[in-house]
């Protein structure tokens, strides 16, 4: 790929670049100008401190210098990265990829291949080619959303080696289980350009960008938080489903009732909310789930922080997903703390792991009878 890329040394410009990439070096914003309507390459690579002027005047120069469909990459500095964001969304910048400030020269690399699909890590997922189901994750706060991302896909993933499983942290609040799976470096929403349009997101191979499992190759993790467009959305979710067999999304708390998470609502195969088994939290619930019928959404509640011998009876006309039992505050941090997974300790919580595993269960039978 011919690639015109902004760099003051000449000579370190290799160590920056993917193979496959031929590299025309311009040692200065003036002469990358006159060389990209010279030469008009196939992608551009822009470091941010080679640019005097300030990034609302060049960034748009830049994309108006080159063809509409070549991408660009810049590479921010720490104090401007947050500044570059929001001129790219505020002037409408189509295909203008912005990788994070914080990244190490190999990081760096890695993070231009994957845009300009050069890189050379192996898919060792396989092909697939279907519709996956899409499942909504919310709760009006600790209710165990993100407890049940970190276990439950564990247990699916063993069960069903020849299903591709993801887990998105969509939580803009509270990004737990990006901090638990250390997913700072695989983030959806550096790929935004990818999404203004379905047949472009689609040739986008996802779970490149996503964290795989080191025990199972069919279990992906990725961060997609963002104040995402409902357009992005649409896109996003489509693509997915034809890579992965079962996506859940962690979006966390369900206020405020963004335009974004509306249309995820309405694109999710299965919406969860995830309630505590207070009597505050179960009339909450109540409220929220017929406010969604009246706009033709069926929600299901995940019941849980239920003790031993509790009734959970919620009320007529609300569909009970699940129920998972309390497990101890102290027993939860010390998990947190040391990034180790319940169902996987050497003596983990028992009465959990029956609960998800009866979810499971009462999930193939579902999906078993929806097939035949």
């Amino acid at each position: 790929m011919k690639t015109i890329v902004c760099y003051p040394v000449k000579s370190l410009v290799h160590t920056y670049m993917p193979m496959g990439c031929q590299v025309l070096v311009s040692e200065s914003s003036a002469d990358f100008y006159r060389l990209a309507k010279l030469y008009q390459p196939e992608a551009a690579v822009l470091f941010a401190e080679m640019f005097e002027t300030p990034v609302w005047e060049w960034l748009p120069l830049a994309r108006s210098t080159l063809d509409p469909q070549t991408p660009i990459v810049v590479v921010p500095l720490y104090q401007n990265e947050s500044l570059i964001k929001e001129v790219v969304q505020k002037a409408d910048l189509s295909g203008v990829y912005i990788l994070s400030a914080n990244l190490t020269q190999d990081e760096i690399r890695k993070g231009i291949g994957k845009i300009l699909s050069l890189d050379d890590e192996a898919d060792t997922a396989g092909p697939y080619e279907g519709r996956g189901m899409i499942y909504a994750l919310m709760s009006h706060g600790g209710a165990g959303v993100t407890t049940f991302c970190i276990n439950y896909p564990i247990l699916l993933a063993k069960q069903n080696p020849d299903k591709q499983i993801l887990v998105l942290d969509m939580n803009v609040h509270k990004q737990d289980l990006t901090r638990f799976f250390k997913l700072q470096q695989h983030q959806l929403s550096q790929f935004r350009p990818d999404l203004l349009d379905l047949r472009t997101a689609c040739l986008r191979t996802w779970r490149k960008i996503c964290k795989q499992s080191n025990q199972l190759p069919n279990l992906f993790y990725a961060n997609a938080t963002s104040n995402w467009r409902s357009m992005e959305i649409s896109n996003l979710m489509a693509s997915l489903r034809e890579q992965f067999d079962y996506i859940y999304i962690d979006w966390g708390y369900s206020f405020p009732e963004t335009d974004a998470m509306q249309r995820l609502i309405y694109t999710a195969d299965r919406n969860l909310l995830f309630v505590r088994s207070d009597p505050f939290s179960i009339e909450g619930a109540k409220e929220w789930i017929k406010s969604w019928e009246k706009r033709g959404v069926e929600y299901q509640v995940m019941l849980s922080h239920i003790d031993k011998g509790q009734n959970h009876r919620i009320g007529e006309g609300i569909s009970v997903y699940g129920v998972v039992p309390r497990i101890s505050d102290d027993r939860l941090r010390q998990s947190h703390r040391t990034h180790s997974v319940l169902v996987e300790e050497f003596l983990p919580p028992k009465p959990y792991v029956m609960s998800l595993q009866a979810i499971m269960e009462t999930e193939k039978m579902v999906r078993g009878a929806v097939v035949c």
